[in-house]
């Protein structure tokens, strides 16, 4: 019985794959267009505005950022290094352990990422997953403004503005000098005329009009009060900042209600989605509620391999589930059996011995690659239903079946501890199920 087993193409291997194929292509070259409308740049750039229109700053001020960053690390790629300019995440993302180049003048280790951190050791090192991370990013940078990395005097407009008026902008060309405060480069290498031009383009792309500075969210985000620019005395260096709003929870179905139900069924009882019974119907997660396509690959957000292993239904399945505001979670890296050990890596928090609907599992599967997915119930009794790819014939490229695919699965408590199964829910670190989560039977 075929779990994860190994195959001509990658045993349920994860890449973390962001803007490109592991070749270059033509494909690739447009694909990596930040201004192309659904062009994985496009919408990479469209999560680094958001984030920050999250958190209070006007449109301005958040297209202001993306025009920056378009000509630092850009969006292409998210972990690429300094001095690697192809499209093959294996010799130029630092989650590959590439190692940035710089130039002869450089002091220190050269930069990487959206950001261009330098030196790229002050985020993450050589092979962190982090690297193929845009919401890390974006949290790091954050953090870093929260406990004051910003100087006025860098500013290019000569205005020594606040991070806090900056954040107040209706004028992207504006803003986007002001965040030479955050990025302190060496001026004589930085195009302004460029970065102008790229934050107004974002800003007509991204409606970024509509967006006017938020006070109250400004302040919920950053701690900071608006008469006197200081922080207030409840933030420290230990606060976590949640780049967006808060999702509601507001599932169909029975789902998210564990230890409920009983029915009866057996270890490695599997259905494909049209053959579930109908008993198992108002348990069962219907990815295609987040946005899943069937036996297509629109909705797919996070593929980790060929669309066909065990680890692309778990890393997309749990994208569209989860938000902290509007921002998803994405996790890329590792085998199956490395799948949990990573989200904890990446995201904090620990992982359990106890499912949770919603949460991503690891487990040895029958190949040394192991296996994952998602937990869709857990019953009165323990045992669990979960949804997945690749095992057997029902589902994934291993048996034949084919990609984007998914089949559900019963699991009983003796099977979850022989085959050692591990799990991690991101609810434990902030994230909240999409209000738009339903199933089968909801």
């Amino acid at each position: 019985m075929i779990i994860a087993g190994s195959s001509t193409n990658n045993n349920c291997q994860i890449t973390p794959q962001t803007s490109t194929q592991l070749v270059t292509t033509s494909e690739n070259a447009s694909n990596s267009d930040w201004t192309k409308k659904g062009t994985v740049a496009n919408q990479t750039a469209e999560k680094v505005f958001k984030a920050w229109v999250s958190k209070g700053l006007s449109g301005a001020s958040a297209s202001g950022i993306v025009g920056w960053v378009n000509s630092e690390g850009g969006f292409a790629m998210i972990g690429r290094a300094e001095g690697h300019y192809g499209s093959d995440l294996r010799s130029n993302s630092i989650a590959f352990g590439v190692r940035p180049t710089g130039f002869s003048y450089y002091t220190t280790e050269a930069g990487g990422g959206i950001y261009q951190f330098t030196p790229f050791t002050k985020y993450a090192p050589l092979g962190d997953p982090r690297w193929e991370d845009a919401y890390a990013m974006n949290e790091f940078v954050a953090k870093a403004i929260l406990n004051g990395d910003w100087n006025a005097s860098m500013d290019l407009t000569g205005g020594n503005h606040t991070f806090q008026q900056m954040a107040q902008m209706t004028d992207p060309k504006q803003a986007t000098l002001v965040w030479q405060a955050y990025e302190r480069g060496s001026v004589s290498h930085i195009n302004k005329a460029q970065k102008s031009a790229d934050s107004q383009k974002a800003f007509e792309m991204f409606n970024g009009a509509n967006y006017h500075y938020d006070e109250e969210k400004f302040n919920s985000s950053f701690g900071i009060n608006s008469q006197s620019g200081k922080k207030s005395d409840s933030s420290s260096s230990s606060v976590i900042i949640p780049l967006c709003e808060d999702a509601s929870i507001n599932s169909k179905g029975a789902f998210g209600k564990d230890k409920t139900g009983k029915v009866k069924y057996a270890s490695y009882n599997a259905w494909k989605p049209d053959q579930l019974p109908s008993d198992l119907k108002q348990y069962a997660l219907d990815p295609k509620s987040v946005g899943l396509s069937y036996r297509s690959s629109s909705g797919w957000n996070a593929i980790a391999s060929t669309g066909g292993q065990c680890t692309d239904l778990s890393a997309s399945l749990m994208y569209g589930l989860w938000l902290k505001g509007s921002v998803h979670p994405t996790q890329r890296m590792g085998n199956g059996n490395m799948v949990v050990s990573n989200w904890v890596r990446a995201f904090g928090g620990n992982s359990d011995k106890k499912p949770t609907s919603g949460a991503v599992f690891s487990a040895s599967g029958s190949s040394s690659a192991g296996h994952t997915g998602v937990v869709s119930h857990v019953f009165e009794n323990g045992d669990m239903l979960i949804v997945e790819q690749n095992f057997s014939t029902y589902s994934g490229d291993n048996g034949g079946f084919g990609q984007y695919s998914w089949n559900y699965r019963y699991v009983s408590t003796l099977e979850l501890v022989k085959d050692g199964y591990s799990f991690y829910n991101p609810a434990k670190v902030g994230f909240k199920l999409s209000d738009s989560v339903r199933t089968v039977g909801g």
